[in-house]
């Protein structure tokens, strides 16, 4: 593209950057929730947050994968047009993202709710 391979734009670069962020921070997440569960101390808030999260994290990351691809991405010979196809199922089983969020949201308004800024 323009003389350059596409890695090499600013708009992927940046695109890159902010995927491999969002990454970090979600297996940061999934650490701390895997320690809390081998301790018998993982809710099931917390689970559903580590779920919702890298479910659709996972989609936000083939979508752009396959723009990245452009035309090229719907088309079955390439392995990101079935990454996009087995991604989608990630928020429906297990617990739809809507139910994720439906556990989540209840433990917001539940008695046990502790804020950040008590």
């Amino acid at each position: 593209v323009f003389g350059k391979p596409l890695s090499k734009m600013q708009n992927t670069e940046f695109k890159m950057a902010d995927l491999r962020t969002e990454i970090d921070v979600a297996q940061a997440y999934v650490d701390q929730c895997v320690a809390a569960h081998n301790a018998g101390l993982l809710t099931s808030e917390d689970a559903a947050k580590a779920k919702l999260y890298t479910s659709e994290l996972l989609c936000k990351m083939v979508d752009e994968g396959v723009q990245l691809h452009g035309g090229a991405g719907f088309m079955d010979e390439y392995p990101i047009s079935r990454m996009y196809t087995d991604a989608r199922i990630t928020r429906i089983f297990a617990g739809s993202s809507e139910i994720m969020k439906l556990i989540i949201g209840r433990d917001l308004y539940s008695d046990k709710f502790v804020s950040f800024f008590e």
